[in-house]
Protein backbone atom coordinates (compact mmCIF):
# COMPACT_ATOMS: atom_id res chain seq x y z
CA UNK A 1 0.00 0.00 0.00
CA UNK A 2 2.94 2.52 1.29
CA UNK A 3 4.59 1.36 -2.45
CA UNK A 4 1.58 2.34 -4.44
CA UNK A 5 0.81 5.26 -2.48
CA UNK A 6 4.67 6.58 -3.31
CA UNK A 7 4.14 5.77 -6.76
CA UNK A 8 1.19 7.71 -6.91
CA UNK A 9 3.08 10.80 -5.61
CA UNK A 10 6.30 10.12 -7.99
CA UNK A 11 3.96 10.33 -10.83
CA UNK A 12 2.07 13.34 -10.04
CA UNK A 13 5.42 15.08 -9.06
CA UNK A 14 6.31 14.02 -12.53
CA UNK A 15 3.13 15.21 -14.27
CA UNK A 16 3.17 18.37 -12.48
CA UNK A 17 6.75 19.11 -13.48
CA UNK A 18 6.16 18.57 -17.08
CA UNK A 19 3.07 21.00 -16.96
CA UNK A 20 5.22 23.42 -15.68
CA UNK A 21 7.95 23.12 -18.07
CA UNK A 22 5.62 23.24 -20.90
CA UNK A 23 4.05 26.25 -19.27
CA UNK A 24 7.18 28.05 -19.33
CA UNK A 25 7.73 27.38 -22.62
CA UNK A 26 4.24 28.20 -23.97
CA UNK A 27 4.69 31.73 -22.05
CA UNK A 28 8.32 32.32 -23.93
CA UNK A 29 6.49 31.67 -27.20
CA UNK A 30 3.54 33.89 -26.26
CA UNK A 31 6.66 36.49 -25.14
CA UNK A 32 8.20 36.42 -28.16
CA UNK A 33 4.92 37.22 -30.32
CA UNK A 34 3.77 39.91 -28.50
CA UNK A 35 6.89 41.47 -28.73
CA UNK A 36 6.01 41.79 -32.49
CA UNK A 37 2.41 44.00 -31.76
CA UNK A 38 2.00 46.83 -33.90
CA UNK A 39 3.56 44.86 -36.81
CA UNK A 40 1.58 44.04 -40.15
CA UNK A 41 1.30 39.96 -39.08
CA UNK A 42 0.17 40.57 -35.90
CA UNK A 43 -2.55 38.98 -34.54
CA UNK A 44 -4.22 40.26 -31.22
CA UNK A 45 -6.54 36.85 -31.01
CA UNK A 46 -3.10 34.69 -31.69
CA UNK A 47 -1.14 36.52 -29.04
CA UNK A 48 -4.05 35.90 -26.09
CA UNK A 49 -4.69 32.41 -27.07
CA UNK A 50 -0.93 31.81 -26.54
CA UNK A 51 -0.45 32.84 -23.42
CA UNK A 52 -4.04 31.26 -22.24
CA UNK A 53 -2.23 27.89 -23.18
CA UNK A 54 0.24 28.50 -20.46
CA UNK A 55 -2.76 30.04 -18.20
CA UNK A 56 -4.61 27.09 -18.21
CA UNK A 57 -1.80 24.99 -17.27
CA UNK A 58 -1.67 27.22 -14.39
CA UNK A 59 1.14 29.92 -15.05
CA UNK A 60 0.83 32.62 -12.86
CA UNK A 61 2.39 35.17 -15.57
CA UNK A 62 0.89 33.82 -18.19
CA UNK A 63 -2.63 34.20 -16.81
CA UNK A 64 -1.83 38.13 -15.93
CA UNK A 65 -0.10 38.25 -19.62
CA UNK A 66 -3.43 36.79 -20.90
CA UNK A 67 -5.16 39.74 -19.52
CA UNK A 68 -3.00 42.14 -20.33
CA UNK A 69 -3.69 41.22 -24.09
CA UNK A 70 -6.53 41.73 -23.73
CA UNK A 71 -6.59 44.70 -22.34
CA UNK A 72 -4.86 45.96 -24.94
CA UNK A 73 -7.22 45.07 -27.43
CA UNK A 74 -10.81 44.91 -25.89
CA UNK A 75 -13.05 45.44 -29.02
CA UNK A 76 -11.37 42.70 -30.84
CA UNK A 77 -11.18 40.36 -27.81
CA UNK A 78 -14.42 41.21 -26.35
CA UNK A 79 -15.70 37.55 -25.95
CA UNK A 80 -12.58 36.66 -24.10
CA UNK A 81 -13.52 39.08 -21.13
CA UNK A 82 -14.68 36.76 -17.88
CA UNK A 83 -11.89 34.28 -18.89
CA UNK A 84 -9.45 36.88 -18.78
CA UNK A 85 -10.69 38.43 -15.49
CA UNK A 86 -11.05 35.57 -14.01
CA UNK A 87 -7.10 34.64 -14.97
CA UNK A 88 -6.20 38.13 -13.35
CA UNK A 89 -7.67 36.90 -10.71
CA UNK A 90 -5.97 33.48 -9.94
CA UNK A 91 -3.17 35.16 -10.09
CA UNK A 92 -3.35 38.13 -8.33
CA UNK A 93 -4.55 35.67 -5.39
CA UNK A 94 -1.11 33.77 -6.23
CA UNK A 95 0.78 36.61 -4.94
CA UNK A 96 1.59 37.99 -8.80
CA UNK A 97 1.94 42.01 -8.08
CA UNK A 98 1.46 42.90 -11.52
CA UNK A 99 -1.82 41.01 -11.56
CA UNK A 100 -2.61 42.56 -8.49
CA UNK A 101 -2.03 46.14 -9.34
CA UNK A 102 -4.16 45.23 -12.66
CA UNK A 103 -7.20 44.50 -10.50
CA UNK A 104 -6.65 47.22 -8.08
CA UNK A 105 -6.69 49.39 -11.42
CA UNK A 106 -10.06 47.55 -12.67
CA UNK A 107 -11.96 48.17 -9.18
CA UNK A 108 -10.57 51.58 -9.52
CA UNK A 109 -12.31 52.16 -12.88
CA UNK A 110 -14.78 50.09 -12.72
CA UNK A 111 -13.80 48.55 -16.37
CA UNK A 112 -14.70 44.75 -16.31
CA UNK A 113 -15.92 44.52 -13.19
CA UNK A 114 -17.75 46.86 -10.40
CA UNK A 115 -16.37 50.41 -9.06
CA UNK A 116 -14.99 49.21 -6.19
CA UNK A 117 -12.63 51.81 -4.64
CA UNK A 118 -11.79 50.62 -0.92
CA UNK A 119 -11.35 46.84 -2.50
CA UNK A 120 -9.09 48.54 -5.11
CA UNK A 121 -6.80 49.89 -2.03
CA UNK A 122 -6.09 46.86 -0.71
CA UNK A 123 -5.02 45.32 -3.95
CA UNK A 124 -2.89 47.74 -5.07
CA UNK A 125 -1.25 48.43 -1.54
CA UNK A 126 -0.80 44.91 -1.25
CA UNK A 127 0.95 45.27 -4.78
CA UNK A 128 2.83 47.96 -3.46
CA UNK A 129 4.59 45.60 -0.54
CA UNK A 130 5.65 42.80 -3.02
CA UNK A 131 7.71 45.70 -4.40
CA UNK A 132 6.06 47.07 -7.47
CA UNK A 133 6.58 50.99 -6.90
CA UNK A 134 3.68 52.43 -9.54
CA UNK A 135 0.79 50.68 -7.16
CA UNK A 136 2.01 53.03 -4.31
CA UNK A 137 1.25 55.82 -6.91
CA UNK A 138 -1.98 54.98 -7.63
CA UNK A 139 -3.06 53.99 -4.33
CA UNK A 140 -2.19 57.33 -2.68
CA UNK A 141 -4.04 58.99 -6.29
CA UNK A 142 -7.22 56.99 -4.68
CA UNK A 143 -6.82 58.06 -1.28
CA UNK A 144 -6.38 61.50 -2.49
CA UNK A 145 -9.87 61.55 -4.50
CA UNK A 146 -11.51 59.81 -1.51
CA UNK A 147 -10.12 62.52 0.89
CA UNK A 148 -10.67 65.61 -0.98
CA UNK A 149 -14.73 65.95 -1.39
CA UNK A 150 -14.24 65.71 2.24
CA UNK A 151 -11.83 68.26 2.74
CA UNK A 152 -14.07 70.85 4.36
CA UNK A 153 -15.47 68.44 6.65
CA UNK A 154 -12.45 66.18 7.22
CA UNK A 155 -9.19 67.29 9.07
CA UNK A 156 -6.20 64.44 8.26
CA UNK A 157 -4.29 62.98 11.41
CA UNK A 158 -0.76 63.49 11.08
CA UNK A 159 -0.30 59.85 10.26
CA UNK A 160 -3.05 60.18 7.48
CA UNK A 161 -1.17 62.86 6.30
CA UNK A 162 1.81 60.94 5.95
CA UNK A 163 0.34 58.25 4.63
CA UNK A 164 -0.92 59.85 1.31
CA UNK A 165 2.42 62.00 0.90
CA UNK A 166 4.61 59.12 1.07
CA UNK A 167 2.79 57.01 -1.23
CA UNK A 168 2.67 60.04 -3.59
CA UNK A 169 6.15 61.08 -3.39
CA UNK A 170 6.99 57.58 -5.93
CA UNK A 171 5.49 59.54 -8.44
CA UNK A 172 8.72 61.75 -8.35
CA UNK A 173 10.75 58.65 -8.58
CA UNK A 174 8.72 57.07 -11.12
CA UNK A 175 8.16 60.41 -13.09
CA UNK A 176 4.61 59.59 -13.11
CA UNK A 177 3.31 63.09 -14.00
CA UNK A 178 -0.68 62.44 -12.61
CA UNK A 179 0.73 61.20 -9.47
CA UNK A 180 2.94 64.51 -9.16
CA UNK A 181 -0.29 66.35 -9.84
CA UNK A 182 -2.03 64.38 -7.36
CA UNK A 183 0.74 65.30 -4.84
CA UNK A 184 0.79 69.07 -5.44
CA UNK A 185 -3.36 68.98 -5.23
CA UNK A 186 -3.12 67.31 -1.80
CA UNK A 187 -0.33 69.74 -0.34
CA UNK A 188 -2.72 72.74 -1.61
CA UNK A 189 -5.44 71.56 -0.02
CA UNK A 190 -4.08 70.16 3.16
CA UNK A 191 -1.27 72.38 3.95
CA UNK A 192 -1.57 75.75 1.69
CA UNK A 193 2.39 75.09 1.01
CA UNK A 194 2.13 77.65 -2.45
CA UNK A 195 5.90 76.52 -2.54
CA UNK A 196 5.83 73.20 -2.68
CA UNK A 197 2.54 73.56 -4.95
CA UNK A 198 5.01 75.75 -7.36
CA UNK A 199 7.60 73.11 -7.21
CA UNK A 200 5.87 70.30 -7.94
CA UNK A 201 3.47 71.60 -10.42
CA UNK A 202 7.20 72.52 -12.40
CA UNK A 203 8.26 69.02 -11.81
CA UNK A 204 4.84 67.90 -13.44
CA UNK A 205 5.14 70.96 -16.62
CA UNK A 206 9.01 69.64 -17.27
CA UNK A 207 8.15 65.96 -17.40
CA UNK A 208 4.88 65.87 -19.04
CA UNK A 209 4.58 69.21 -21.17
CA UNK A 210 1.16 69.80 -23.06
CA UNK A 211 -0.59 66.58 -20.97
CA UNK A 212 0.59 67.60 -17.72
CA UNK A 213 -0.85 71.32 -18.70
CA UNK A 214 -4.28 69.75 -19.39
CA UNK A 215 -4.39 68.04 -15.42
CA UNK A 216 -2.82 70.92 -13.80
CA UNK A 217 -5.46 73.22 -15.24
CA UNK A 218 -8.15 71.89 -13.57
CA UNK A 219 -6.94 71.44 -10.47
CA UNK A 220 -7.77 73.68 -7.30
CA UNK A 221 -4.56 75.46 -7.43
CA UNK A 222 -3.73 76.70 -10.67
CA UNK A 223 -5.44 80.08 -11.06
CA UNK A 224 -4.09 80.44 -7.14
CA UNK A 225 -0.32 79.68 -8.71
CA UNK A 226 -0.69 81.68 -11.55
CA UNK A 227 -2.50 85.35 -10.18
CA UNK A 228 0.36 87.00 -9.51
CA UNK A 229 2.06 86.28 -13.55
Amino acid sequence: MKFIILLILIVTTSVNAQEKDLAEEYYKIADQYYKQKGSKDFSPKKAYNLFLKGAELGHIPSKNMAYVVFNVYPKTLLPHMEEAVHHLVDAAKANSKQAQFNVGMILTQGSYMEKNVNLANKWLYSSALLGLKIAHVYHGINLVNQYMPQKDELKLSKEEYDVVVGELRHAIELKNVEGIVQLARFEFVETGNLEEVRRLTQLALDIGGEDALALLKSTEFWDVINEDK
